[in-house]
């Protein structure tokens, strides 16, 4: 005699399979817990913890007095509806407004922060000293408002997000009220409801155990984390039902079970891992820029320390782009909207990165391919006879094993097929009703459910007096644990007749179903306890082989066309014969000439307890046929797939699976995309998955609009990052320009911010709009294109405007270069600037100057930006003692000393009007600066065409409906900045011309599209 769950020879006690101690012990011992339970039970009279726990320790019977229920009928409605509106829902509180705030502050609003802190303290210094006061305090105002503008944002986003989670991830439970079995939604359980457990169930409060059928229950995310629960054990919330069923009473809901107050959930955020070093690297760069200039300032004394903090200020707002990171979550978000619109739920942003990198699909046959809709075929017996069903003694055989091993929902399309064959029997209305299974003294009820390591589902149950194991599964399987068949003792004929007849019908494509009884004469042919069971495998009586006709899904050409379409490899992992495999897979056109791997070939054995033994050198095997274009593994067990998606992520696969039962929740966890159903599939693969169908109408095709809105959002969270990056390259040439040349700062910090605000978020919403592009370029040779590339025209196209600009005003590029800082002279208010005069008409200046003398009383460090000193005339401000001109002498023959001369040569002022009287003046870098701005603004809006699309021609794609609106209201704000006098004080802004608003660089604009234009011509000819 052999049994086959056990090795008796590693064993101290014969014939059982330990399956260690029930879930309370289990719990107790795990690190879950934290700390250990009590282990005695509690007395109603006790305080504390001990009489909080009472109800996991007490009796059925007094726990049934405590909870005031019924354990037959349950509780009333009337009942039921009080202790919810008492107890309150049975859900887990959320996380706060107040923590979903806290989760959009990152590194770059850490930066933001002290720059606006700096900002602060500058303008209370201002404030003092009637120094930069207005602009450091227009900075401080400027900088709140990115900071909480883009944090809000995130916020809402995120919690329309949660939202979306909360309403569409419900559950349904089944409990029994007055008697009668309902479905309720679980946040309405409450204690006392009767609950009835189910396979694949995610338990969803605490309760007890009142009735067990063979429960197997994992207590922790570890797959082999699994215990027996008999009668009266404890099964806390979280926990899931990996085979058996059973019933319970519910002690505990929502926040007051056990694991709810001990257990933290732990995420993978391979996404922010990544935005946490894009952060990282340009902050370091920030803070590598700040230490030189402070390294500066040290060393040139002529520089005051909170010059050296202005300068750290503006260069974080001209490197860190402020909006960069909100737009990455209004992005994700707007896609997880949009497939929501399309009853697709994404859990959470870091799935739709992984979705739109998937390039290997695990599919199961059943849940892509084929319809899940089977019919009768036939049914042969080892004779090779075939029956129609008809009223016989081998028919009613059948029906009793078919029928009494579905343990299984009826919802399930086989054990739906097979029911459906038996309608004709008046039989079988009744016969699962009025058989009385073989329950043990520790309340195992031996019902066994379809297990897919097993193969078979299995009852013992009492007829006549005695004890009959049926068996049903796969027929090699069922086939193994028999001597003889209805007909005859096996032997070599009858197993080749066996053999050939499964291989012909799985050749048809054909689902196979095999039989078979035991009859119970010898006390040890079953054995168990209360841990579990053991009976002898090897004298089963085979009844025959039932096929099912396999109808291939409508849609199977969409989806194969579609995964070609996306050169996404497909490798079939499925439960069938691998001949029924292979002949769908023909038939279906999904591969023409596969290879076919079964799942003993991957594995000695798999025991009863899950556990695998390798082959020598399998992993070597199995990344070999992974490696084949057209690869099917079947008769797989939930083991062998997870091994097989483990092989296919080890040669750089991102692999997606699909599945809708827990044979499927080990390579669910991973992959790195798993896809379920929220109709169809069990609790825990819809809480394990990262994409969930929702709606009951939608089909694995509708699993390609993720796919593709993944793609859609991620190419577009790329675009915006490039298109951000373009005026963050342009600011910090400008800022270069002024930390290096020593110009005037061409634009303002606050103009910087305002472009942020404005043109980056504005536009960069627009571009997050964006349809799909289904070809792209690695983002690191993209991301280098837009600085390196599109943001130096940009900055080429400002400083040439800017400059231009100055020189219609008197300036030369040699007469601005090193002016920052410069040491010169102060003047009085209203001083007219004379060439001719001893003193160019700045009164300040002392006559019979000494050459090479330094006037520390009247000397200054000029500053472009301070408003006081904007009004002087440079000429006479940086001016030095020399020998007097030709002019000077004419005008002064009577005069012998030395006078007073400009540093620098200067040109003609261009301007006329009005705007004389700016010439030469501080003032005159308020029009550059309005002109950089201009340019910027008009080349990003130029730059929105260039960016919308990486390969295709912008003219390809149709612009979004509001991209124009967000076009005119940047260029809206050009006009605003330039002619509004209250705006132009507080960004440093001049009324320029209408030709002089950034017309010089208007051939840039053009260039950038040019540029643009010709890179995705060259990608699309030479690129594949």
């Amino acid at each position: 005699m052999s049994f086959s769950l056990t090795d008796y020879t590693e064993l101290t006690r014969p014939m059982f399979n330990e399956k260690g101690p029930d879930i309370q012990t289990k719990l107790q011992r795990s690190q879950l817990m934290g700390e250990s339970l009590p282990t005695r039970r509690a007395s109603v009279k006790n305080k504390g913890s001990f009489a909080e726990m009472q109800e996991y320790f007490c009796t059925l019977e007094e726990l049934e007095v405590l909870l005031k229920t019924n354990f037959i009928n349950g509780l009333s409605e009337r009942d039921a509806n009080q202790r919810h509106i008492d107890k309150g829902p049975n859900v887990l509180e959320m996380d706060s407004d107040w923590k979903i705030f806290l989760k959009e502050i990152n590194l770059f609003t850490c930066v933001m922060v002290i720059a606006a802190l700096i900002s602060a303290g500058l303008a209370s210094y201002g404030y003092a000293t009637s120094a930069f006061y207005r602009t450091e305090t227009m900075t401080f105002a400027l900088l709140i408002i990115v900071i909480l503008l883009t944090i809000i944002m995130g916020f809402q986003q995120r919690k329309k997000s949660k939202s979306a989670l909360k309403k569409d991830y419900g559950t349904i439970s089944t409990v029994i009220r007055d008697g009668q079995t309902l479905q309720i939604d679980v946040g309405k359980l409450v204690p006392g409801d009767l609950f009835e457990i189910i396979e694949g169930t995610l338990i969803p409060a605490d309760i007890r155990v009142i009735e067990s059928r063979d429960l197997q229950i994992q207590i922790s995310e570890d797959s082999n984390n699994i215990v027996q629960a008999t009668k009266t054990s404890q099964i806390f919330q979280g926990c899931l039902v990996r085979s058996g069923a059973g019933r319970g009473v519910v002690i505990k809901i929502g926040s007051n079970t056990t694991r709810a107050q001990i257990q933290t959930k732990k995420q993978h955020r391979q996404l922010q891992r990544q935005l946490f070093w894009f952060q990282v690297i340009l902050c370091s760069l920030v803070l590598l820029l700040v230490f030189i200039v402070m390294i500066w300032a040290a060393i040139n004394w002529s520089i005051r320390v909170e010059e050296g903090f202005k300068t750290t200020v503006q260069i974080i707002i001209a490197l860190i782009p402020e909006t960069a990171l909100v737009i990455v979550t209004i992005s994700f978000q707007m896609a997880t909207r949009r497939m929501a619109k399309l009853n697709i739920l994404i859990k959470n942003q870091e799935t739709i990165e992984k979705l739109s990198e998937v390039n290997c699909f695990c599919l199961g046959l059943n849940q892509v391919i084929t319809s899940n809709k089977y019919s009768f075929n036939s049914f042969y017996d080892t004779q090779q006879l075939f029956y129609r069903l008809l009223s016989n003694d081998q028919s009613i055989l059948l029906m009793k094993c078919a029928l009494l091993t579905c343990n299984q929902s009826l919802d399930d399309p086989t054990e739906k097929a097979i029911s459906k064959v038996f309608k004709q029997f008046e039989e079988s209305a009744q016969l699962q009703r009025t058989t009385s299974y073989f329950v043990s003294q520790s309340g195992v009820q031996f019902n066994i459910p379809f297990n897919n390591s097993k193969k078979y589902s299995l009852s013992v149950v009492i007829e006549n007096q005695q004890q009959i194991i049926y068996v049903k599964g796969a027929p090699e399987i069922v086939w193994s644990f028999c001597k003889k068949t209805i007909h005859t003792n096996i032997n070599d004929d009858i197993q080749q007749q066996f053999q050939t007849n499964l291989f012909t019908q799985s050749k048809k494509g054909l689902r196979s179903i095999g039989f078979a009884y035991q009859i119970l004469e010898n006390g040890d042919d079953l054995r168990y306890n209360d841990y579990g069971y053991d009976f002898n495998m090897e004298n089963f009586i085979y009844i025959g082989t039932m096929y099912l006709n396999v109808k291939i899904s409508e849609q199977a050409p969409q989806i194969i066309d579609k995964f070609k379409q996306y050169n996404i490899k497909m490798v079939v992992v499925t439960g069938e014969h691998p001949e029924t495999a292979k002949y769908i897979c023909s038939q279906s056109k999904l591969f023409e000439n596969p290879y076919v791997v079964e799942g003993n070939q991957l594995y000695l054995n798999v025991d009863d307890t899950n556990e695998v033994k390798r082959l020598s050198g399998i992993d070597f095997k199995l990344r070999k046929w992974c490696e084949k274009d057209q690869i099917i593994f079947a008769r797989t067990s939930p083991e062998q797939t997870l091994a097989i998606v483990k092989a296919l992520q080890s040669l750089n696969y991102t692999v997606a699976v699909t599945g809708e039962g827990l044979t499927d929740l080990g390579s669910f966890k991973q992959a790195d995309i798993s896809v379920s159903k929220k109709y169809g599939s069990q609790q825990m693969c819809i809480k394990t998955s990262d994409i969930v169908l929702t709606s009951q109408k939608q089909t694995f095709l509708n699993f390609f609009s993720a796919i593709e809105e993944s793609k859609r959002a991620v190419n577009n969270v790329l675009k915006a990052i490039m298109f951000i990056l373009s005026s963050n390259t342009a600011m910090t040439f400008a800022l270069l320009s002024y930390l290096v040349l020593g110009t005037p700062l061409l634009l303002s910090q606050n103009l910087m911010l305002l472009i942020s605000i404005t043109v980056d978020l504005i536009i960069g919403i627009c571009i997050a709009r964006e349809e799909l592009e289904t070809k792209s370029q690695r983002k690191i040779y993209l991301i280098l294109f837009s600085c390196m590339v599109i943001g130096i025209i940009e900055a080429a196209g400002g400083l040439l405007t800017a400059y231009s600009t100055l020189t219609q005003f008197g300036f030369t590029f040699d007469s601005i270069k090193y002016t920052r800082f410069q040491q010169g002279y102060t003047a009085q208010d209203a001083t007219t600037y004379q060439s001719f005069a001893i003193d160019l008409g700045n009164p300040n200046l002392p006559e019979n100057c000494t050459p090479n003398h330094i006037y520390q009383n009247i000397s200054i460090n000029f500053e472009w930006s301070s408003y006081e000193m904007s009004k002087f005339n440079q000429q006479y401000v940086f001016a030095e003692c020399t020998e007097c001109t030709k002019l000077q002498k004419e005008t002064n023959p009577t005069y012998q000393g030395n006078c007073w001369n400009s540093i620098r040569s200067y040109g003609s002022c261009g301007v006329s009007g009005k705007l004389i009287e700016h010439c030469y003046t501080g003032k005159a870098n308020y029009f550059a600066q309005n002109s950089f701005y201009a340019f910027l603004v008009i080349a990003q809006c130029i730059n929105y065409f260039a960016m919308r699309t990486h390969v295709l021609s912008f003219s390809f794609q149709k612009i979004n409906d509001v991209a124009i609106f967000c076009i005119a209201i940047c260029v809206t704000s050009i006009i605003v900045v330039t002619y509004t006098p209250g705006i132009q004080q507080i960004f440093e802004t001049a009324p320029l011309a209408w030709d002089m608003l950034g017309s010089t660089g208007l051939p840039f604009c053009i260039l950038i599209i040019v540029i643009a234009e010709l890179h995705k011509f060259l990608i699309r000819k030479y690129v594949q």
